[in-house]
């Protein structure tokens, strides 16, 4: 089928580490045959021309959202009415998508599947004050004809908005098509953390955690990927803490270096406050790298004792004593049963799977009689 995704989370050249797990769906939608287009909506307060590219085999139209122009928004709305016109499925990519596609959508009303990623539709509160106070807007989820999220927690919260039965669940896809690695020697034991460098992933938790570790003898080496505003607060905090000297921070890295970075480790861990599908621990775990991580979100629907130890608490002391649970339980484990525990099921031909059907069942009956896993 045509689809036509809109979405405001799609990478560029400038910045192609910017939410991967958007361009990964459209992959699996174009490997399970379908026609995909990408109406890139790019929000901020400066006006740009309209531009037309094709990022990694994705044809995609970036628009410029100007939030204080209202010409702007004209703009954005006709694009995507135009974008209809030529489509048999409107898929709108992460919640803010829904806003912008709802009055072309009543012009033309083709089936339409939303998918959804962010954290605040589960928890508005750690979005800030003002989502908090508009999280109403979550009833336009009762638009689309199927809803899918990427954990069977945010299926439940979003079933509170949507049309009865239309929520699925279809997770991201984690693609690692090289053998898992096996561990690399030890000591010292080797943590990873993957994630933006804000408050809400909590690196300086888990730079506590590793001064924790070595108080305890533990020899412990960090290695932290990624990038962000606390960057200097992390090497100050290093310093402070005295483990400079056992704490890597990577900065900005390609994402095809992410897999290395992984495999390099024996155990992720990044002490992260909310989360939904943590798609950086699919990822580790694909690798054949265990998770030793505070439940933020739904991941447990894919992180079970095989791969992961779990904390319900984000006490430095519980999380030191996570990772070194960790380390006593996988580390005469097999990499690649590790692996086997996510592969198949995060896949982008199971994805594409899930989605086909998804497709179907909303261009041709009731969404509520397709079966998610």
């Amino acid at each position: 089928m045509r689809s036509l995704v809109v979405t405001a989370w799609f990478p560029d050249a400038q910045t192609p580490s910017r939410t991967p797990f958007v361009v990964e769906h459209c992959w699996a939608l174009q490997e399970a045959g379908h026609d995909v287009a990408v109406v890139h909506i790019t929000i901020g307060r400066a006006s740009a021309p309209t531009s037309q590219d094709v990022y990694q085999g994705i044809p995609v139209t970036r628009v410029a959202l100007n939030i204080a122009d209202p010409l702007s928004y004209l703009r954005v709305e006709r694009l995507i009415a135009t974008g209809l016109r030529g489509a048999d499925v409107l898929h709108t990519m992460a919640f803010s998508a829904v806003l912008f596609a709802a009055v072309p959508w009543l012009t033309r009303r083709i089936p339409w599947v939303h998918t959804e990623h962010w954290n605040g539709v589960v928890n508005p509160a750690s979005v800030g004050p003002l989502w908090e106070r508009t999280a109403w807007l979550r009833h336009a989820l009762r638009l689309p004809h199927a809803v899918t999220g990427v954990t069977g927690e945010l299926c439940r919260e979003m079933a509170r908005f949507s049309r009865p039965g239309a929520t699925h669940v279809v997770p991201c896809v984690v693609e690692n098509p090289h053998p898992a690695r096996e561990f690399p020697a030890a000591p010292p034991i080797r943590l990873v953390g993957v994630g933006a460098l804000i408050d809400r992933k909590q690196p300086v938790r888990a730079l506590e955690t590793v001064a924790e570790l070595v108080g305890r003898g533990v020899d412990v080496h960090y290695t932290l990927v990624g990038n962000g505003p606390l960057m200097q607060t992390l090497r100050d905090t290093a310093r402070s803490l005295g483990i400079e000297d056992r704490v890597e921070l990577t900065g900005p890295i390609p994402p095809a270096e992410v897999a290395d970075r992984l495999s390099a480790a024996h155990i992720f861990f990044l002490p992260s406050e909310q989360e939904n599908f943590f798609t950086a621990v699919a990822e580790a775990i694909a690798a054949g790298r265990p998770a030793a991580v505070p439940l933020s979100g739904g991941f447990d629907d894919y992180c079970t004792p095989d791969n992961s130890v779990l904390t319900d608490s984000w006490d430095v002391p519980v999380l030191a004593d996570a990772v070194e649970t960790a380390w006593e339980r996988f580390r005469h484990s097999s990499p690649a049963e590790i692996a086997g525990t996510v592969r198949s099921r995060f896949s982008r031909a199971e994805v594409g799977t899930l989605f086909s059907r998804l497709y179907r069942a909303v261009s041709g009956g009731d969404p509520r009689t397709v079966s998610s896993r």
